[in-house]
């Protein structure tokens, strides 16, 4: 098993993605929406993503883009932080790929950037919050 798929494994809620895509996606292309900063009363500080993102096929549609599928939101959290470094957000946040790493006992999740916000988070858990399927990307 590789150490990006254990990590991946020790996401909590994650076969809601599994379930929607079939398999963990990459993220290439998707776009963070939100970032949503809490103190927590568990003395513990979180921060949630909200990503829209999608699946491309090999299809063109009559526009010359290819088309989408599994179009979808999804809000991760990562709480617990222990490092975060954040840089970068504006108008739009699209990335180039998104992954979850092991970091000692923690998770560290990379949001690796093509334009926009580009982070780092090191954190004693993380989340997917929720999934909902859209219909059109905004």
């Amino acid at each position: 098993m590789s150490e990006e798929y254990a990590a991946m494994s020790r996401v909590v809620n994650s076969e809601i993605l599994f379930d929607h895509f079939g398999y963990w996606p990459n993220f290439h292309d998707a776009e963070v929406m939100k970032v949503t900063f809490e103190a927590l009363p568990t003395w513990r500080a979180a921060v949630t993503f909200t990503i829209n993102t999608f699946e491309m096929t090999s299809k063109v549609n009559e526009k010359g883009y290819f088309d989408l599928t599994n179009k979808c939101q999804i809000e991760v959290q990562l709480t617990g932080i222990k490092h975060l470094d954040f840089n970068y957000f504006s108008h739009q946040n699209v990335l180039f790929e998104f992954w979850f790493e092991e970091h000692g006992s923690d998770i560290k999740a990379v949001f690796s950037s093509s334009v926009g916000m580009e982070a780092t988070v090191v954190a004693e858990e993380a989340l997917i919050l929720s999934l909902t399927p859209i219909e059109k990307l905004q």
